[in-house]
């Protein structure tokens, strides 16, 4: 396996030329922002831009959490990658996330003032200021599958040749949370929506009752009354919706689910 680095201050615009980088390199998977990433779609891990602030940012991109540098370590000794393009603001950076998830050292390393203009790493800079937009090298709908980040822009990236371009994926710019330019929200309505369409795949599941939704900023509280079809074992079926439900909610908003409690009130034949 052959490790690949891109190193440049924050705000440079280093996830901007990610995907130019992988191309000319021929690199298949981009380790960025706490985020395993395999050309157009999230492999693995969580992605910083959705924090809630800095500090927190800082510690999910270096992949502090035990847990979370864990699952992108059993991903990466799947997939066995050739190459893997590491990006991160320092060489010290790089170097922990490396260690952290037990990579070769890096092969190269590319410096954002190497492949960029003195122009392009200031205009980078005063966007990055003046507005709060970060890159993500992904497609917007593969961004909105992941975690909540307000999405203000997708382009598509193409790689010049002499008589023709060729597209090489896409990259969206977004505002995270811990921009200085508000919060985002997603309403409990939102969140009972999100469950009802996924109930709708449990058979065993006649009704959904009284549902009581709390989103606080460490994450989710759900409590639901559901009506079960008489004959099912209800705690294995409990168990199963409150992993699904977990799974697919934490997959599509993006948000921590802290709590689900499932109450059983009645039977039907």
């Amino acid at each position: 396996m052959e490790i690949f680095a891109l190193m440049g201050e924050s705000g440079t615009g280093k996830s901007h030329k990610a995907l130019l980088i992988a191309h000319k390199y021929n690199i298949n998977y981009i380790i960025d922002d706490g985020l395993l990433i395999r050309k157009d779609k999230i492999l693995a891990g969580h992605s910083a831009k959705k924090d809630k602030n800095r500090i927190q940012a800082v510690r999910t991109a270096i992949f502090e959490d035990p847990s979370h540098a864990h699952e992108v370590i059993e991903i990466i000794k799947k997939a066995k990658p050739v190459k893997i393009l590491v990006i991160g603001t320092s060489v010290r950076m790089i170097d922990k996330i490396i260690k952290t998830l037990e990579l070769p050292p890096p092969k190269r390393i590319l410096k954002i003032e190497d492949i960029s203009t003195d122009q392009e790493i200031e205009e980078a800079k005063s966007v990055r200021l003046k507005e709060g937009r970060h890159v993500i090298p992904l497609p917007g709908i593969e961004v909105q599958r992941k975690f909540p980040v307000n999405i203000l822009e997708s382009l598509e990236i193409f790689y010049k040749r002499r008589y023709s371009n060729k597209k090489i994926g896409e990259r969206v710019i977004v505002r995270p949370p811990f921009s200085y330019f508000g919060k985002l929200y997603v309403s409990e309505n939102a969140i009972l929506d999100i469950i009802i369409y996924i109930l709708k795949d449990f058979k065993e599941v006649v009704k959904l009752g009284k549902s009581q939704i709390s989103i606080k900023e460490e994450g989710i509280l759900i409590n639901i009354s559901l009506v079960l079809r008489y004959g099912e074992n209800i705690p294995q079926v409990g168990l199963k919706i409150q992993k699904s439900l977990k799974k697919e909610l934490e997959y599509i908003t993006g948000i921590n689910v802290i709590l689900i409690n499932i109450f059983v009130y009645n039977l039907k034949y």
